[in-house]
């Protein structure tokens, strides 16, 4: 069983609770998630088990969507519905026009500052113990993408939006920063997360119908394998023969690669596939592909990152 669940969270439960859940239902000793949602947001959250635990760290960094909606005229601390009020202000004037125009402002690279209600730490210590206590610390900016934002709706001072962005997005922050551009203040009042990557709601599992899947004999077709979650990378075709010493943690030389994708550079994370399709690692290029063609035959092209057989 060594393989991923694509688990639907509900309202409430937190994600590690849903991890535990998940581990006594299928007896399972291994799991973890691919990417946090607080207790208040639902919607999809991918579970590793036992040896695709390994996967975790290549999965965390796939883009998300959400579906969000937002409270224009009042702005908390948590920058969520569970904070305490900070500012209000009129949203009565705001118009659906403005609305639509400040969300496509957003689209593209971002700047965020973490919230300090967060997981994110400061030697050593989550954000939001510090929150708790009243201690505020500076936080730098970060990097962002925006690859889509939706209007969907507004009624009165709610409003819904959709947003694909990358991983470390702080949905409920961009809901206070576009109050803060709206001139009224804002919150996130709900959060459904409806894709993870390849992973998406509508084939979502609920821990309900996982926990029958063992008695119902239907299992085996509700779990996924390692291939289905890491189609996204490129792939390396090795010769079968050179396979063997690879999983024993030699890199793979210019010689033992059948076939590499178009375009590939040091720092990517590419899956090698044997026989059958089988993922047998992840490995990181050492050159581009131009470089690629340069090497001699014995030199080494791509070094080992995680063997997963």
């Amino acid at each position: 069983m060594n393989n991923i669940v694509n688990l639907y969270k509900p309202v409430g439960p937190s994600s590690f609770f849903m991890v535990q859940s998940v581990k006594r239902a299928l007896k399972i000793k291994k799991a973890g998630h691919i990417g946090t949602l607080d207790p208040k947001a639902e919607g999809v959250l991918p579970i590793c088990l036992n040896r695709s635990t390994r996967l975790i760290q290549f999965l965390v960094s796939l883009p998300k969507v959400y579906r969000a909606n937002m409270t224009l005229g009042i702005a908390t601390d948590t920058q969520d519905a569970t904070g305490q009020v900070t500012a209000t202000g009129d949203a009565t004037t705001v118009t659906e026009p403005q609305v639509r125009e400040v969300l496509a402002d957003f689209q593209g690279e971002v700047q965020q500052i973490p919230p300090m209600y967060s997981a994110k730490k400061k030697d050593g210590v989550p954000l939001y113990k510090l929150a708790r206590n009243g201690i505020t610390i500076e936080r730098k900016p970060v990097t962002l993408r925006i690859y889509a934002i939706d209007f969907l709706n507004k009624e009165g001072n709610e409003v819904t939006f959709r947003v694909k962005c990358s991983a470390g997005t702080y949905v409920r922050t961009l809901c206070h920063d576009i109050g803060q551009i709206l001139g009224c203040g804002a919150h996130m009042s709900q959060l459904v997360r409806e894709q993870v990557g390849q992973f998406d709601i509508e084939s979502s599992l609920t821990l309900e119908e996982l926990s029958d899947a063992p008695s119902d004999g239907t299992l085996t077709e509700k779990l996924l394998g390692t291939e289905a979650g890491l189609d996204f990378l490129p792939e390396i075709e090795v010769h079968p023969d050179h396979i063997p010493s690879l999983t024993h943690g030699i890199p793979l030389t210019k010689v033992a690669v059948r076939a590499t994708p178009d375009r590939f550079q040091p720092g990517m994370n590419l899956r090698v596939t044997g026989e059958e399709g089988c993922i047998v690692a992840i490995v990181d290029p050492v050159v581009d592909e131009e470089g690629f063609q340069q090497l001699d035959p014995g030199e080494i092209a791509f070094k080992l990152k995680r063997v997963l057989v």
